[in-house]
């Protein structure tokens, strides 16, 4: 389930991968085209694709889009993929292999590489585990995400008012706050970072307004600490880490990173306090 706002070269490539896939009998693509003009869903209707797909529209934002999704779906799981993700030939099926072998299990995340198979977009623990509230924030973010589908109205699918495109100030945490539900619900979550999506490392070359989506992400990160309760210890080891990667790439010459994260940490205190921080308001 793919939520996109008419990125048709960065939704190829995916699509790509997908056909390419060991499993193309076992799955079925719901795309959500909130672009303007249909451009991606057009794409679709111009293959010949080896697997079944249908698409739909919705309101702008990640939430929205992937709530429209859901509903939809007729699989026993649902994956997140971005449009700019891509899958190995054997990702879907080494997941269907792994949740058919665990009924009793919610949900399975796997590790994000980059193109250069290094892994990216957080610091992924090494080993296999069960995700906690001490450690989802190193083991599952929505496009390693596969969820049994039921449980998503189980839990109210995701919050629409975060992540991106969402209506308020908080550009992420969606994920996060729908796995922290899972779990706080008894729900059993299992992390192997050996199954693998890829996805472009977007931290290497920031763009021009990666300074405000960092203080955006942070605002989500701090309203999820608020409402699930996370611990002074937690939220101040946190902030200490990457208060120390701003010195420490500032001292390197790199003064976006830098900027970046010390944005970062003000939209994490600004989500603890619920109080948007200047340029969000």
């Amino acid at each position: 389930m793919v939520s996109t706002v008419g990125r048709v070269d960065a939704l190829a490539q995916l699509l790509d991968s997908l056909s390419a896939s060991s499993a193309t009998g076992r799955f079925e693509l719901v795309l959500v085209d909130q672009s303007d003009d249909g451009a991606c869903t057009a794409l679709l209707e111009g293959r010949s694709l080896p697997f079944r797909w249908q698409a739909t529209t919705s309101e702008r934002g990640l939430s929205r889009g992937r709530n429209a999704g859901a509903r939809l779906a007729r699989g026993d799981h649902v994956g997140f993929p971005d449009d700019d993700c891509w899958y190995a030939p054997d990702t879907i099926e080494r997941v269907l292999a792994r949740v058919d072998a665990a009924p009793s299990l919610a949900a399975l995340s796997g590790r994000a590489l980059g193109a250069d198979g290094r892994p990216c977009l957080l610091r992924w623990l090494d080993r296999p585990c069960r995700v906690t509230p001490r450690n989802y924030y190193r083991t599952t973010i929505a496009i390693t995400l596969f969820l049994r589908r039921s449980l998503l109205e189980e839990v109210g699918g995701f919050d629409v008012a975060l992540g991106a495109g969402s209506t308020g100030w908080f550009g992420s945490g969606e994920e996060s706050d729908l796995v922290l539900r899972l779990l706080a619900a008894g729900h059993e979550i299992s992390y192997d970072p050996s199954i693998s999506v890829y996805h472009p490392e977007t931290r290497d070359v920031p763009t021009p307004g990666y300074v405000e989506k960092m203080l955006r992400y942070g605002a989500g990160q701090g309203h999820l600490w608020r409402v699930h309760h996370a611990s002074p210890s937690q939220v101040a080891y946190l902030l200490g880490r990457k208060l120390g990667g701003a010195a420490l790439r500032r001292a390197r010459g790199q003064g976006a990173r830098s900027r970046a994260d010390l944005a970062y940490v003000r939209g994490c205190i600004a989500g603890l306090r619920d109080v948007p921080p200047r340029e969000l308001r």
